[in-house]
């Protein structure tokens, strides 16, 4: 009669080990990794909330990432289209002066001279290279220099306008929000009719170069181009305009950003990581019960009929 009761004891003691080190296995585990989920079965609804987090993450590390490369390529094009307003500004300066009766037929081929200047700057400027690969005025997809350095006419993208995203336009970059990473040149440097701020200043060195132009004609050229420069002047400071206020919304956004960055984390901190004090604590106690059931089963095992007789 008293070796079914032994036999049960005997096999609980047995249970009761192997469940203290599993646990101690777990708290081992817990304290060498830090995390208090270390697989989905240690806590489904944790885990579960936990990939969603990280996916949140990644995400926002993405959007980071973009709204970044976005941030310098409209600071490149903040800064160009900056030199172009004050180029721009120059040349118009220059014919006011040209337009004073009492300049010289040298005097205007003097300023003629820095008008051509003006217009070779303009050009060079509206090929700027963006530090990445392209150019920062040639539109989307764009790979070779918007403007053909000796006529100053647009030059039609590479590969053909055809090819999704490779037409004249800006190109986009963003998940949450769109921002600018190539601005239109043709939109910036020539006009609705397709004259551009280059063809005008050649035109208007020309005259002024002419000794034998009437003064009519210098009269009639220098209003042509200044109103040609002014609206040129107009579209670059609105092509600027926009792209300061992209990069305010770019400073908003990456705010909002680091705050979703740093609640994300905390929350899955929360999740997942570690109480140490706790883990600690808990070990202890697992591996005092883990002791207890071995001296237990120990004195289980010592037992025999003849301890009973």
């Amino acid at each position: 009669m008293t070796r079914i009761p032994t036999m049960y004891a005997h096999q609980r003691a047995l249970d009761a080990m192997a469940q203290r080190r599993s646990a101690l296995t777990s708290d081992q585990l817990q304290l060498s990794t830090g995390k208090r989920v270390n697989d989905a079965s240690d806590d489904p609804l944790a885990a579960a909330q936990a990939e969603r987090l990280r996916s949140q993450l990644s995400r926002i590390s993405i959007e980071n990432r973009m709204i970044g490369f976005a941030r310098q390529m409209l600071s490149t094009a903040d800064n160009t289209l900056g030199q172009v307003s004050d180029a721009l500004q120059f040349a118009r300066e220059e014919l006011v002066s040209a337009g004073n009766g009492a300049m010289s037929s040298a005097d205007r081929a003097l300023i003629a001279q820095q008008l051509s200047g003006v217009r070779d700057q303009l050009v060079s400027l509206a090929n700027s290279r963006d530090g990445a690969g392209g150019y920062v005025f040639g539109g989307q997809g764009a790979t070779t220099a918007p403007f053909d350095a000796s006529s100053g006419q647009p030059v039609a993208p590479t590969p053909p306008p055809t090819a999704q995203g490779s037409h004249p336009g800006e190109q986009y970059t963003g998940l949450d929000a769109k921002y600018t990473t190539s601005q239109d040149g043709r939109a910036i440097f020539a006009d609705a009719a397709g004259n551009t701020l280059f063809a005008a200043l050649d035109t208007i060195a020309g005259v002024l170069s002419d000794g034998n132009a009437s003064a009519t004609d210098v009269s009639a050229a220098l209003s042509t181009a200044t109103d040609a420069l002014d609206a040129g002047l107009e579209r670059v400071l609105m092509a600027r305009t926009r792209a300061g206020e992209q990069l305010r919304a770019i400073d908003a956004h990456e705010t909002a950003l680091a705050s979703g960055d740093l609640d994300a984390r905390e929350r899955l901190s929360d999740l997942v990581d570690l109480d140490y004090a706790a883990a600690i604590s808990n070990f202890q106690n697992n591996r005092t019960s883990l002791e207890a059931a071995m001296t237990t089963y120990a004195q289980i095992a010592r037992l025999t009929l003849f301890d009973y007789l």
